[in-house]
């Protein structure tokens, strides 16, 4: 499967997680290294859009393709996934699934329904996970965003 990750250049060949581990993320509490990533270049674009004032182009991002065998991937089960995006406590059940996930080792990769558009999915990776190595880096370019999405 091809996937996806946008991140500042100095960032981009970081595949350690370190971001989610420093800060949390939806999936994952602070302490845990985790990495976002999209099975799309538009949902990559729409994810890091929404952390954004709407009013400043950022600059020197990068967008990096990525490989990932299927095999290597457990889907996350859509019906769990609306059952927790409706409940009232959707944050802290998010991250204690992304926690369980992570702990079982069960697999390399989650593919996860994205909270923006849940018809499309964003790929969580366990940089901890003993078939990390197989994920494969397969180019990496400078992303430049159009400045009408900024207003």
């Amino acid at each position: 499967m091809d996937i996806y990750r946008i991140s500042k250049s100095e960032y981009i060949d970081d595949l350690s997680g370190t971001g989610a581990k420093l800060y949390g993320g939806r999936w994952n509490d602070k302490g845990t290294p985790l990495l976002y990533c999209a099975q799309h270049v538009s949902l990559s674009i729409l994810e890091i859009l929404v952390h954004f004032d709407g009013l400043t182009v950022p600059d020197h991002l990068m967008l990096l393709h990525l490989q990932l065998d299927d095999s290597l991937i457990q889907k996350f089960p859509y019906q769990k996934f609306d059952e927790i995006r409706t409940s009232k406590d959707a944050e802290f059940r998010f991250k204690d699934a992304g926690q369980r996930w992570v702990e079982s080792q069960d697999s390399l990769a989650l593919q996860v329904p994205s909270i923006i558009t849940p018809r499309e999915y964003n790929i969580l990776i366990n940089p901890l996970h003993p078939q990390f190595e197989m994920l494969v880096k397969v180019s990496k370019e400078d992303l430049e965003l159009d400045v009408r999405l900024f207003g």
